[in-house]
C-alpha cells in the first residue's frame, strides 16, 4: 500500500502538460475564429507558457500574446483578430507549474 502511495506521489511530480484539446482543433476547416483555446493536462505557469499564429507564410498572424485562463490554469487563450481564408499553423508552448516544459505545432483552415 505504500509502495503504491508513494508511486503515485512520483508520477504527478513529474507530470508534463501535455494537449488535451483545442479550439480550433488540429486540421479543422473553420469559419474564422475569434481565438485559439488549449486545453492541457496539468496546470500551467503564465509566465513561461505561450501560443503564437503564424499564417501561410509563416507572418505572425496574431498581435496580441495569449494568457492562462485566470479561472483554470489548465486552459489557454489567444484572441485573434479578424483572420482571411487560408491555413494558420499554431505553435504553443506549456511550462507547467513543475517546471517541466512541452511543446507542439497543429494547423487549421479559415475557409
Amino acid at each position: 500500500m505504500l509502495g503504491a502511495a508513494a508511486l503515485l506521489v512520483t508520477s504527478t511530480a513529474f507530470a508534463h502538460a501535455h494537449l488535451s484539446s483545442s479550439e480550433p482543433a488540429a486540421n479543422a476547416e473553420v469559419a474564422a475564429p475569434s481565438e485559439v483555446t488549449i486545453h492541457f493536462t496539468e496546470p500551467l505557469e503564465p509566465a513561461f507558457s505561450k501560443i503564437t499564429l503564424a499564417d501561410t507564410s509563416g507572418k505572425a498572424a496574431a498581435a496580441i500574446e495569449s494568457q492562462v485562463d485566470k479561472d483554470d490554469a489548465r486552459v489557454m487563450h489567444l484572441p485573434l483578430p479578424q483572420l482571411s481564408t487560408g491555413r494558420y499553423a499554431v505553435h504553443w508552448i506549456a511550462v507547467a507549474t513543475d517546471g517541466h516544459r512541452t511543446q507542439g505545432d497543429f494547423a487549421f483552415i479559415v475557409k
